[in-house]
């Protein structure tokens, strides 16, 4: 997998830091810095969570 460029910008557009955006979905930071440098996936079901958090499609954040 890959660095997700588009998925760190949006974090970064809407909540500022990781740390924010991991309070808000209630997911440990660490887990988002590995799904964002892609060394680690995401279920489809969390994918979307995600992305409704930040207000977007998941296809939008997350290329398969």
């Amino acid at each position: 997998m890959k660095k997700n460029n588009l998925l760190r910008a949006k974090i970064i557009e809407r909540f500022g830091v990781y740390a924010d955006f991991a309070e808000h979905i209630r997911e440990d930071e660490s887990i988002i810095s590995r799904i964002v440098c892609g060394r680690r996936d995401l279920t489809q079901d969390k994918k979307a969570a995600w992305a409704h958090a930040l207000n977007c499609k998941p296809e939008d954040i997350f290329k398969d």
